[in-house]
């Protein structure tokens, strides 16, 4: 894993052998870009969103993969309409993440924002999230940096069985460690 501390260029960069210790290195494949936004949004009572769902006990920030002819800002708050029902403003980038998944010959470039939620509506889920469940939970921002602290034990432990939600734990932590960083002080 390597980490950077300019803004504007890739934090951190992730590969399949920072994740799992036990793979043996295998020559690059072609990698396929795959650029994803992330949200840490607050609501009124200064709690942040996350995603869970009723398939595993595991909780993501909100936010997925952006679609051709989108642009990042545009992504992202749809995708915070799509699975929270929020309507949200985009307020502050935390940062970018790079990861590389071998199992899909993904190359996953991540930008981070803070946002704000303005409005609730009803969220968008695609049948897949529907059949797994997928819902919204507000946490204390110490809560839910505690809760990604203990799902990135569980990664490294051996104990997530998802091959993409390894990724997604560690990635999110990673983003929720810098946002704590960038929170003015209490």
């Amino acid at each position: 894993m390597i980490i950077s501390t300019n803004p504007l260029k890739i934090l951190m960069t992730l590969r399949d052998k920072d994740i799992f210790p036990e793979v043996l290195s295998t020559p690059d494949p072609v990698w396929k870009d795959r650029i994803t936004g992330k949200a840490v949004i607050f609501n009124d009572n200064n709690q942040i969103a996350l995603i869970g769902n009723r398939i595993h006990s595991f909780f993501l920030l909100p936010g997925g993969g952006i679609e051709n002819g989108e642009n990042i800002i545009q992504g992202v708050k749809r995708e915070c309409r799509e699975e929270t029902g929020l309507e949200v403003e985009l307020t502050r980038e935390i940062g970018v993440s790079e990861d590389f998944r071998i199992r899909d010959a993904k190359h996953c470039i991540t930008i981070a924002y803070f946002a704000t939620a303005l409005s609730k509506g009803t969220p968008a889920l695609t049948s897949n999230e529907k059949d797994i469940g997928v819902y919204l939970k507000w946490f204390p921002f110490s809560e839910a940096l505690t809760l990604l602290e203990d799902q990135r034990e569980k990664v490294k432990k051996g104990e997530v069985k998802f091959y993409n939600t390894c990724f997604n734990i560690w990635r999110d932590h990673f983003f929720l460690l810098r946002a704590e960083k960038m929170l003015p002080l209490a």
